[in-house]
């Protein structure tokens, strides 16, 4: 028996169509990567996802801390405040005193127990004095009897919406 062997046949040659497309997704591929080496991932980004702003003064942590109001009267300080400590504080919030204020504004004083929170428009804390129209930043001076003092920009919120029953208490007249 006679062994006949087979001429190799030719390796076929992609075609120029399948050659362009390949070329055409290693390109798109090279160009889309580099996107995202410029851009930070969103969910390492920090953010506060409220109204109000965050602080921390000593064991207390302020959240949400935001003034509702019309600026035409008292304004409802509304947020909340955890005390982590192992001992009662005080909490005293008052507008940041301006210096050439004819009367200085009130303050709201409230007491939290260790690991207690609270919700300062449930509590009724108000401020007088604040003349500030919704959209504008009012600085809010915290002091806590255990952790210092601490000044942050607030921002005042009408009573619309969700915070339409966040209102101030009526007055006596």
């Amino acid at each position: 028996m006679k062994r006949r062997f087979l001429a190799p046949t030719p390796a076929r040659r992609p075609s120029v169509r399948r050659a362009s497309a390949v070329l055409v997704g290693v390109a798109l591929a090279a160009v889309t990567a580099g996107c995202e080496l410029n851009s930070p991932l969103q969910t390492q980004v920090s953010y506060q996802p409220a109204d109000g702003v965050n602080t921390n003064v000593g064991d207390l942590a302020l959240r949400d801390l935001s003034l509702v109001g019309d600026g035409t009267g008292p304004v409802v300080v509304n947020g909340s405040a955890y005390n982590y400590g192992k001992q009662d504080v005080t909490v005293q919030i008052s507008v940041q005193a301006d210096p050439t204020a004819a009367t200085p504004p009130t303050g709201s004083e409230l007491q939290l127990k260790p690991s207690e929170q609270v919700t300062f428009a449930d509590k009724g804390l108000q401020l007088s004095q604040v003349n500030a129209k919704p959209g504008r930043l009012v600085p809010l001076k915290i002091v806590s009897s255990t952790g210092g003092t601490a000044v942050v920009q607030v921002p005042v919120l009408p009573a619309t919406d969700y915070y339409s029953t966040v209102t101030p208490a009526p007055t006596g007249s």
